[in-house]
């Protein structure tokens, strides 16, 4: 539950003093609960000691914790990293708390984003992917690029034909130019979402060739062109957006390829192995 939800869940038990805290936050939200519990104290003529009490009762851990659910809710609704600095990091916390903090992060995104994935919905991705006849194409730009490349590298051991898609706008239309209606489009793309991803995925959807899309919500604009969607969380405690549930649910998808390809990979990678070493690809 949000704070607001708290808080209107929890009206009816307000002592007079608890109804002034609850009035002021509401009023002022969401700048209220990112003062020290001292200033909303001085604000309202009520006690720091009270103003605590109070967030417990409304189901925190601490005072601290509220306002880290408020700085995550606000960031979330901030495109740019400089639009989120002051709103999510707390300068005074320790670096033990912060690590803290970032795990808990991070793990509730895994427990979110693995929660919310349908297995039937999640076996008709790897199947598109791998029944696909024509090529499969990879995209992600800035960041999302990475994850891109780490399932272009891992796909392109399962099946022939993956195709990792230059970033730029040049040379992507360059390669688009020969999409047919039997290849697919995997698309990564959480916010800020690059224009050259959703007309790539444009393009796909207008010729009929399928597109699987890792997002981050189901209003990303990239989610109406997809014929497949996984979505996936990326709340941080930093000024920058978490891509370990992006990472992780990549790594389940060419995981899950890999089972459906056993009965071709070993040849494959035994050509891949005979390739590295002709090319010194790892240092052994």
């Amino acid at each position: 539950m949000t704070l607001m939800e708290r808080l209107e869940a929890a009206q009816a038990n307000f002592t007079a003093r608890e109804q002034d805290i609850a009035h002021y936050l509401a009023r002022n939200y969401p700048q209220a609960i990112l003062q020290s519990a001292s200033a909303i104290a001085r604000t309202t003529g009520i006690s720091a000691a009270t103003v605590v009490r109070f967030f417990a009762k409304l189901g925190y851990d601490s005072f601290a914790q509220a306002q880290d659910e408020i700085r995550r809710e606000v960031a979330t609704k901030l495109n740019s990293p400089v639009d989120r600095i002051g709103l999510v990091d707390d300068p005074s916390a320790s670096t033990a708390e912060f690590l803290a903090r970032h795990l808990a992060a991070e793990t509730d995104n895994l427990k979110t984003t693995f929660g919310q994935v349908d297995p039937a919905a999640f076996d008709a991705v790897v199947a598109a992917l791998l029944a696909a006849r024509g090529r499969i194409y990879v995209l992600g730009e800035k960041d999302s690029y990475a994850i891109a490349y780490f399932i272009f590298s891992h796909l392109n051991l399962c099946r022939r034909d993956v195709v990792l898609l230059e970033t730029g706008q040049a040379m992507l239309a360059d390669r688009l130019l020969w999409v047919r209606p039997e290849d697919l489009l995997i698309c990564v793309s959480i916010r800020r979402y690059s224009p050259n991803g959703l007309k790539a995925a444009g393009h796909f959807q207008a010729l009929g060739a399928p597109v699987v899309a890792l997002t981050d919500s189901p209003l990303s604009p990239l989610v109406p062109l997809a014929r497949h969607r996984l979505i996936v969380e990326t709340v941080s405690v930093s000024v920058f957006d978490s891509f370990t549930a992006l990472m992780s649910l990549a790594g389940a998808l060419v995981g899950v390829a890999a089972r459906r390809s056993r009965d071709t990979l070993p040849a494959t990678l035994k050509r891949g192995q005979e390739l590295w070493n002709r090319f010194n690809t790892f240092l052994e």
